[in-house]
């Protein structure tokens, strides 16, 4: 179960290219989630593009998938650079990339998909930004009509405005959890004690140096996307949420707007009783029902984001851990040294 300290939340990881000797230098976790069929292809790859580049380790996050991924990455976690930890259901995807990070042990740690729409022949550009000193190297995605849909265009670019207007960070727009972090940043975000984390907005907060390489998305080779409309909006108010109060500012001065509109529309229902005479019947019913259901439609609203963040208050303060693990790599290869001694 997730507990503070980064290393005792599981068995002690192997090392990679010895049994014996200095860590990696390069550590990349995977979100993996129903994709049993890219997990062999990503392996090749990456093992292509990282040996170049010094020790280097690849950890899976596999969160609870029902197709064969766990398996897939059983067989590729034979390599002994090839490490996993499997979640016991579907805890989301910024939980995977958390509990990826507290088992990384590289000096960096770069963060991605298995689906291959975050290109790994990137790799090798944010290792080079990273050796020249910036503590952390962000992959901004390139929307354009051949690779994103113009409704996904147009949401990105108003949720990046909204975001800007209400949040505390700024985030470029087209930025993805497609990025390499130094260790002291690792760590820092390992410290962190919050429930809910927004991973691309954290390392912004922080305010380590930070510098952005645009990409083209890559296509998928298999499977379907796992961000449907719904956890794509659940993403986004976590971000909002995450790193700001401001909402709540904007209720309070919302709900008092409304409340000067009250108060003028009570002036004018004295005005229009003492000198108009035209209080009573039906001219009057719409403009009662109007600013009846528009009365109403704000304190819904102001009564929702107040329940948003009473709500995070509350997972807060149960301090249930935010990921529970199923088994790792290294409780893999003790049942098969347990296996031959048997034999």
């Amino acid at each position: 179960m997730q507990v503070p300290a980064r290393r005792s939340n599981g068995p002690k990881p192997r090392l990679i290219m010895a049994k014996a000797g200095p860590g990696p230098d390069i550590s990349v976790v995977i979100a993996a989630h129903n994709e049993v069929e890219n997990i062999a292809p990503m392996c090749a790859v990456l093992k292509q593009l990282l040996s170049p580049l010094g020790r280097y380790e690849i950890i899976f996050v596999e969160d609870g998938s029902i197709d064969g991924t766990l398996e897939a990455i059983r067989a590729a976690a034979r390599d002994p650079s090839v490490r996993y930890v499997s979640l016991t259901r579907n805890f989301g995807h910024e939980a995977c990339l958390r509990a990826g990070l507290r088992h990384a042990d590289g000096r960096a740690v770069l963060v991605m998909d298995a689906d291959f729409e975050h290109p790994p022949e990137l790799i090798p550009e944010l290792v080079k930004q990273w050796r020249t000193g910036f503590k952390i190297v962000a992959a901004k995605r390139l929307d354009d009509e051949a690779s994103t849909s113009f409704l996904k265009r147009l949401t990105s670019r108003l949720y990046y405005r909204v975001f800007d207007t209400l949040g505390d960070v700024r985030i470029e727009p087209g930025s993805a959890n497609y990025l390499l972090m130094d260790r002291i940043v690792v760590d820092a975000i390992n410290d962190l004690q919050d429930q809910e984390l927004f991973l691309r907005g954290v390392v912004r907060w922080f305010g380590y140096s930070l510098t952005t390489i645009q990409y083209r998305p890559g296509a998928r080779k298999h499977g379907a996307t796992k961000y449907s409309l719904r956890r794509s909006l659940e993403l986004a108010v976590t971000g909002i949420a995450s790193h700001s109060i401001r909402p709540l500012r904007a209720a309070i001065w919302l709900s008092l707007s409304f409340a000067v509109v009250g108060g003028l529309l009570v002036v004018y229902s004295i005005v229009s009783f003492l000198f108009i005479q035209h209080t009573a019947g039906a001219p009057g019913w719409a403009s009662i029902m109007a600013a009846i259901a528009i009365l109403g439609a704000v304190q819904l609203l102001v009564l929702g984001i107040i329940g948003e963040y009473v709500g995070r208050i509350l997972r807060e303060t149960r301090r249930r851990p935010r990921y529970v693990i199923a088994e790792t790599e290294a409780a893999q290869g003790d049942q098969s040294e347990a296996d031959r001694d048997g034999h």
